[in-house]
């Protein structure tokens, strides 16, 4: 049997997200942490940013380190990653960024992940769904195992995203790779506040 790349939308809050393991990305030169990584670091007492303030994570390109979650969180684990300064960050960088993240969660052996969009604010990843199909299918590439990749959007955003990734796979054909649409019923959930939104991404 093949292995696949199950690319799904949710609108549940990313803690409560049923995964392994959740990913946060943040930028060298952005603080308050926003996005993802501000929320994960509020349901964590602060712990992300204690290990930034520590050294132990810079926030450059390649940089990643894992976090227990302590059951603050479904998933078992938080991998955060960097994402280099926030005004270099575009949709190649995107692609790039994705494409690391699935390869990690591979070579750690996680067969599920969620997070939010890396970097981007939830109303821009419509426009950037092409990147992270593109950056998933080249992480994923030599895989020898499934994988289930969980994406977190507000409700009012996943049928725009639909389209968007739905546009994505065929202008790229992507082999291996499975997108698991959302019901109508699970777009109407409720999301719980979110943290800080991440800043607009600047095009080159």
């Amino acid at each position: 049997m093949s292995t696949m790349l199950d690319f799904e939308l949710g609108s549940e809050a990313l803690e409560r997200s049923k995964v392994d393991l959740v990913v946060a990305g943040f930028f060298s030169d952005q603080h308050p942490l926003r996005g993802g990584a501000g929320r994960v670091d509020w349901r964590l007492c602060g712990l992300v940013s204690e290990q930034i303030l520590a050294g132990r994570i810079a926030g450059v390109p390649g940089d990643a380190i894992m976090i227990p979650s302590s059951g603050q969180l479904r998933a078992n684990n938080v991998l955060l990653v960097g994402l280099g300064p926030r005004a270099l960050y575009r949709l190649g960088e995107v692609a790039d960024a994705v494409s690391d993240v699935i390869a990690r969660a591979i070579r750690l052996g996680c067969p599920s992940l969620a997070m939010t969009p890396l970097g981007l604010a939830e109303d821009e990843f419509p426009r950037c769904a092409e990147a992270f199909v593109e950056g998933a299918t080249a992480g994923f590439a030599q895989s020898e195992t499934s994988l289930r990749l969980r994406v977190i959007l507000p409700p009012a955003q996943i049928n725009q995203a639909t389209q968007s990734i739905d546009a994505a796979i065929a202008d790229l054909g992507p082999k291996c790779f499975r997108f698991k649409h959302l019901s109508l019923a699970a777009q109407s959930m409720r999301l719980s506040p979110h943290a800080p939104a991440s800043p607009k991404l600047t095009t080159r």
